[in-house]
């Protein structure tokens, strides 16, 4: 009897690839969205130091340009992130999967 339940196919209309496909997929764009923060996090502290530890004119307005291109580089990963999670959660929808990963 076991072996009949492993040899059948699964009730749902999504297999199980496509089930961890949509978990691949979430955690790709989590990751992406934790590398944009880790670089925007490494601009902001390298500004700081520059601002704070040189003397040099020049050194000093490299810092300050960094924190507005941080700021930009940390909008553009929000952003993509929410694009992305938009998209995902519109197919979810499409296929009539209801609960998607994560939830």
């Amino acid at each position: 009897m076991e072996a009949d339940k492993i040899n059948q196919a699964p009730q749902s209309e999504l297999f199980i690839r496509d089930h961890l496909a949509g978990y691949r997929t979430e955690l790709a764009n989590r990751r992406t969205l934790l590398a944009y923060i880790r670089t925007v996090l490494s601009l902001v502290a390298a500004a700081l130091v520059f601002i704070k530890f040189w003397k040099h004119p020049i050194v000093i307005g490299l810092g300050w340009a960094l924190l507005p291109i941080a700021a930009v580089i940390l909008i553009r990963g929000l952003l993509t992130y929410r694009r992305i999670n938009r998209v995902v959660r519109r197919e979810e929808k499409k296929t009539g999967e209801s609960d998607g990963p994560f939830r």
